[in-house]
């Protein structure tokens, strides 16, 4: 991520709010099932909150692949983060499975991409390059079992997320991206070949940035 900032004209014009207009600090996220055998391509923010298995605990999109009639919207950042649906654990009998299937999505052989309008507007690889800016900080506790049997031992119970939790670690954008009203986009995760994990979770991206919409 460069450090310069650059506001080109158009989106200067882009980001003029109008007196029948209010601007909003609202992001766009879209989370959806990552299952245990993996996939080469996840597509994100084609589906509507109606038709989310969550709702609005998934996205928040009103329409499927655009904005709304009269909302547009500026993005500055961009996050991806794995949710497991387990923590990390591990003694002498287990391994740290929900770590480790981070890692393999993360940091592994994936990569991203933005586009508005089938313009290509970002390309990064690995996942890790995206950082989430949220979620739990890496940490936990340890403890000990004393029972008879081969599973004796020492163990840690741990959480991880891609990146520190702080809205700092972000990937920010130069130039900020438009998305106008009922214009297509999508970001995908992508691999050469699906990454198999141990334990179903959940892959989501984030579009950080201002939405402009009419005043309600």
């Amino acid at each position: 991520m460069s450090r310069i900032n650059i506001m080109p004209d158009d989106m200067k014009r882009f980001l003029q709010v109008a007196g029948n207009e209010e601007a909003v600090d609202q992001p766009l996220y879209h989370y959806q099932s990552y299952g245990t055998s993996g996939a080469t391509t996840f597509t994100f923010f084609n589906t509507a909150t109606g038709s989310a298995t969550n709702g609005l605990a998934d996205t928040n999109m009103d329409n499927a692949g655009n904005l709304s009639a009269g909302k547009r919207f500026a993005v500055a950042a961009i996050s991806i983060d794995l949710l497991p649906s387990a923590p990390m654990v591990f003694n002498a009998a287990s391994t740290a499975s929900a770590l480790n299937d981070a890692y393999k999505v993360l940091n592994g052989v994936g990569y991203m991409n933005f586009q508005v309008l089938n313009k290509n507007y970002l390309t990064v690889a690995p996942l890790t390059a995206m950082p989430a800016g949220q979620g739990l900080f890496i940490g936990g506790a340890s403890y000990q079992r004393t029972q008879s049997s081969g599973a004796d031992g020492n163990g840690f119970i741990a959480s991880g997320n891609n990146g520190i939790p702080t809205p700092a670690a972000r990937y920010y954008l130069s130039v900020p991206v438009p998305i106008p009203a009922q214009v297509s986009f999508n970001v995908t995760v992508n691999f050469p070949t699906a990454v198999t994990i141990s334990t179903a979770s959940r892959l989501g991206v984030t579009l950080w940035g201002i939405q402009i919409r009419a005043k309600q």
